[in-house]
């Protein structure tokens, strides 16, 4: 088996007929391309938890980490040690972040690869005319427990019915360029919410690009999207707007009451579950001061004594000077 028939089998074809098996409930091919994303990020859904926390907690690490840096920044040996250290103290493990943009890119290339197929046939359409995928096509890959939608002398159709503008269908750039602009507008909001509502002043530079990527990748999102298919874009925009919804309840707002103000007398799941962890360690601290305050006054308080060996004592005392 080559690798092109491995990644056809393990990740396109499978896509492929989870599209297919959506438009024969919706019969819209848009709308198929939404229920397919909102399945991957269900499965995904651990991963990006894991993802969004990790990148919050090496945000709120930054000032001790730029600490070490200005302690220990010439000895390189320490510096990995303390880091480490640090790392294991705050509960971050750096490498939980990039996990789930690892899982994505085959994705997002299967998807791409998906609606080119999908849209214009399978291989390389003769002329770049797109004559869409067949019914005698769709059997070549088709699940046996997914039925074809397609009829036996017509082909896919690829159009989004509520998305009047891309008349080609989905497997072609947006000719308005409508959905990039979205695709951008969506994921600002998303990078502005990524970021911690009590932003650190930080000298570190991979810091500082983190900071300017939140507001440069929106950009970068704009132009890959007027090129890539218009499928593509929405399936971008869709996850997008999942990730929005799942950093609500997992890390609240971030930073999008700077810029929406109304946004800051609506709690969020994730600022009462701060809350409550919050007062969760303020009740466990007080306890532990307690604990300690008790075991040293145990230590200070002197040694009780019997009764009579002390009493005696003194009366003996008291006979031997009267004599």
């Amino acid at each position: 088996m080559d690798i092109l028939t491995l990644w056809n089998s393990l990740l396109v074809h499978p896509i492929m007929n989870l599209t297919l098996f959506a438009y024969s409930i919706v019969r819209d091919f848009g709308l198929a391309v939404i229920f397919v994303t909102i399945l991957i990020r269900l499965a995904l859904y651990p991963l990006y938890v894991t993802q969004i926390r990790s990148q919050r907690a090496m945000q709120e690490v930054a000032p001790a980490m730029e600490e070490l840096k200005k302690k220990y920044g010439k000895e390189r040996q320490r510096f990995s040690q303390e880091q480490m250290k640090l790392y294991s103290e705050r509960g971050v493990n750096p490498a939980a972040g990039c996990l789930p943009l690892v899982l994505q890119m085959p994705l997002l290339i299967a998807l791409y690869n998906s609606l080119l197929q999908l849209g214009c046939g399978l291989g390389p359409p003769p002329g770049n005319l797109c004559p869409g995928l067949s019914h005698d096509m769709v059997e070549s890959f088709r699940y046996a427990f997914i039925s074809n939608p397609i009829q036996p002398d017509g082909a896919l159709d690829t159009t989004a019915h509520w998305l009047p503008w891309i008349s080609r269908g989905l497997q072609h750039p947006d000719p308005l360029f409508i959905l990039p602009v979205l695709a951008g507008l969506v994921q600002l909001v998303a990078s502005v919410m990524a970021m911690p509502a009590k932003q650190v002043k930080s000298d570190d530079p991979a810091q500082r690009m983190t900071q300017s990527m939140a507001y440069t990748f929106p950009l970068i999102t704009v132009v890959i999207g007027a090129q890539f298919p218009a499928g593509l874009t929405l399936y971008w925009i869709a996850t997008t707007l999942f990730q929005i919804v799942q950093q609500y309840f997992v890390s609240g707002w971030g930073q999008l009451p700077k810029y929406l103000p109304f946004l800051r007398g609506v709690p969020t799941p994730a600022d009462r579950e701060l809350h409550r962890r919050e007062q969760a360690a303020i009740v466990e601290a007080r306890k532990d001061m307690k604990d300690k305050d008790d075991a040293e006054s145990d230590e200070h308080e002197p040694e009780p004594t019997a009764p009579g060996a002390s009493s005696g004592g003194r009366r003996r005392g008291r006979r031997r000077g009267k004599r």
